[in-house]
This record gives C-alpha cells, sequence and structure tokens, in this order.
C-alpha cells in the first residue's frame, strides 16, 4: 500500500497565477486530504481524515483534522452503483457543485434530457461503477450510500455494534470552508486503509 501521508507530487503541487485585476501574482494554494480506514461497525466504516493546503512551493501552510463515517466496507461490491458500500480505496478529486452539475448536465442535454440541481456542496469525482458521492452531514451508516460523513467525535454503540460520528454539521461546515479557502487549485482525497 502507498504512503499517503507523504508531501504531495510536484504535479499536486500549485503554481502562481495572476489577479487580472492588477497584475499581482499570488499563491495558488492546493489541498490533499488523507484518510485511513480504521475501524469497522456493523452497517459502517470509519477513517481519520487530515485535510492539508500547501502553497506554490508545497510547503504545508494549513490543515484541519477529524473523522469520516461511509457506510460498511465490502470491497467486492464497491465499484457496483446502488450498493450502498463505501467507495474503493484509492485517490480521486473533490469537485464543486457548480462543476459537477456542469459536466452532469451537459452529458443529459447531450441524450435530450432535462437538467439537475444537485443538492450538496462537494463530490468525489471519478469513483469507479458510482456516481453522486458527496461529502455531507449525517450520523451513521444508515445516513450514506457510499457519501463521506464528516464529523469530529467519534462513539461506538456497543449493542448495535457500530459507530456514529458527532458534530457532523460543524465539521463540514469548517472541511467547506478549507476547501474554499485553499482549493483553488485543486482538492485531492487519498483513501486508504489500515
Amino acid at each position: 500500500m502507498a504512503n499517503y501521508l507523504n508531501k504531495p507530487s510536484i504535479f499536486e503541487i500549485a503554481t502562481a497565477y495572476e489577479d487580472g485585476k492588477n497584475g499581482e501574482i499570488k499563491p495558488k494554494t492546493n489541498v490533499v486530504v488523507n484518510t485511513i480506514r480504521k475501524w469497522y461497525g456493523k452497517k459502517s466504516t470509519v477513517s481519520t481524515f487530515i485535510a492539508t493546503a500547501y502553497n506554490e512551493q508545497g510547503e504545508k501552510i494549513d490543515s484541519i483534522k477529524g473523522y469520516f463515517l461511509e457506510p460498511h466496507v465490502n470491497y467486492d461490491s464497491a465499484k457496483i452503483a446502488n450498493s450502498d458500500k463505501a467507495i474503493m480505496y484509492g485517490t480521486y478529486n473533490i469537485i464543486s457543485k457548480a462543476e459537477h452539475e456542469k459536466r452532469i448536465n451537459k452529458q443529459r442535454r447531450n441524450r435530450g434530457e432535462k437538467d439537475v440541481h444537485l443538492r450538496f456542496d462537494w463530490y468525489v469525482d471519478n469513483v469507479p461503477g458510482r456516481s453522486g458521492i458527496a461529502i455531507h452531514g449525517g450520523r451513521n451508516g444508515d445516513d450514506t450510500l457510499g457519501c463521506l460523513l464528516p464529523g469530529d467525535t467519534l462513539e461506538y454503540k456497543e449493542n448495535a455494534q457500530d459507530y456514529t460520528i458527532k458534530n457532523s454539521t460543524r465539521k463540514k461546515d469548517e472541511l467547506f470552508n478549507f476547501f474554499k479557502q485553499y482549493g483553488r487549485n485543486g482538492i485531492k482525497i487519498n483513501i486508504g486503509f489500515k
């Protein structure tokens, strides 16, 4: 398994850009979210995450930590649409709602279908065999069909043999603000396991 905690590759490191208004050179930043799946319940999988922002030289400039709760892992079903399982481990891009809608609606228009309006702000892009994998609030494995639910506290329910996540809305808002502040040159997520 790859070591997901290393400094990003040169490909992932942002470059400078011109503001356009007054010609100032400002740094573009890049966010890399590293997750490690560590706990497995009856209906859920929980990972720790650290989202790190890098400047144009590849130096760490900020980070936040938390947990992601996903549905139960079954790698035989991970690539099957509507499987209600955690997605396959790997590296993905995270894209905004606007970018995801634009892409989906272009395909729909080509087929003569009406546009759709998505409900969540950020999506995990190009997941093999899956679509609509979002990052959104929730508490347990019943609140997700493959999506990532952020939180800042983890709790194990002995009687249910399962995990719940706490303060999901607060952690989601913190993470989304981090994406908006630092993700101008792209956001990647590395989903790993222990």
